[in-house]
């Protein structure tokens, strides 16, 4: 009774927090950019006087953030979103700090030295609806406002609700999927792979003297653009070696030495084979690309 109405509390808080975005955005951000609409580019420049394109973010998901360091709900909402940068960067997301600060030393005082917001900022440091443009081309009649753009440069959704932007970050995740979705997104599919692992499959001198076998499980993901990432061995399976004669010649020190050193060696080519793939077709969720991570098996 208490998982369910533990269950029913956490269904109920979603559906809150929905709410509260749709409300939210309803009063605040009405006049926002459309879905599917594309994202208007733009030149601003980095305290340092770097000019930043949108454009020169093609093929990454983007959030855009629009905000000032004299507003207290950007202020109160810092926190959270350095957070979604910490957790969501990692997938290779970037985000794009845009304010409406008009005091230079200000503005650079509050992102870098006060909440040390660690990605690009830039700014026209221009009054807001008076000297700038970009709120123009964005329809930002409110502050905070966030853009999640997608790698083609189209507006995935706007809003005033920085909790609408972590729900959708998390639609980005990566998916987990199975080995028959695996196997479909690489070029050529199932005879592809088995062509690629056949020909790119290095066997250890040490394993190959003493007949080590095994199954070597490997989880990695690939980008919105189908490059292998993060490859990393999360389990052996059925390690063996075979040529016990040569083997119980040795002494225990030694049989645990051997050992040890096939089990890292397979581990290695394991992962160096996956990190040679070529790019895959890239995985989608309700019709968007997103990141997506594989579970494959290197048989030795």
């Amino acid at each position: 009774m208490k998982k369910i109405i533990l269950l029913l509390s956490l269904v109920l808080m979603s559906m809150t927090v929905s709410a509260q975005s749709d409300s939210l955005d309803a009063k605040y951000g009405k006049n926002l950019l459309k879905a599917g609409s594309v994202a208007p580019d733009f030149k601003l420049l980095t305290a340092d006087k770097k000019e930043i394109s949108l454009s020169d973010f093609r093929g990454s998901y983007v959030v855009l953030d629009f905000w000032a360091s004299w507003c207290p709900d950007c202020r109160k909402d810092i926190p959270e979103m350095k957070t979604l940068f910490n957790e969501f960067g990692d997938q290779k997301v970037r985000f794009v700090g845009i304010s409406f600060d008009t005091d230079r030393d200000a503005w650079i005082n509050a992102y870098w030295t006060t909440y040390k917001m660690n990605w690009t900022q830039v700014s026209e440091l221009k009054r807001w609806k008076h000297g700038t443009t970009i709120d123009r081309l964005y329809h930002v009649d409110w502050i905070p406002t966030m853009y999640l753009i997608d790698p083609e440069g189209r507006v995935v959704f706007g809003t005033v609700d920085i909790n609408r932007l972590r729900e959708g970050l998390q639609e980005l995740a990566p998916k987990t999927l199975t080995m028959e979705e695996v196997v479909a997104l690489f070029p050529d599919g199932k005879e592809g792979l088995g062509k690629f692992l056949d020909a790119n499959r290095f066997y250890p001198p040490i394993c190959r003297k003493y007949k080590a076998t095994a199954r070597v499980v490997c989880r990695f993901t690939t980008s919105f653009d189908g490059k292998v990432s993060g490859a990393r061995v999360v389990r052996v399976e059925d390690f063996v070696i075979q040529n016990t004669k040569k083997f119980n010649k040795l002494s225990p020190e030694r049989q645990a030495e051997v050992s040890e050193k096939c089990l890292a060696e397979l581990k290695d080519e394991a992962v160096r084979e996956v990190n040679r793939m070529p790019n895959w077709k890239p995985a989608t969720h309700n019709g968007r690309l997103v990141q997506a991570q594989y579970l494959i098996p290197i048989e030795f």
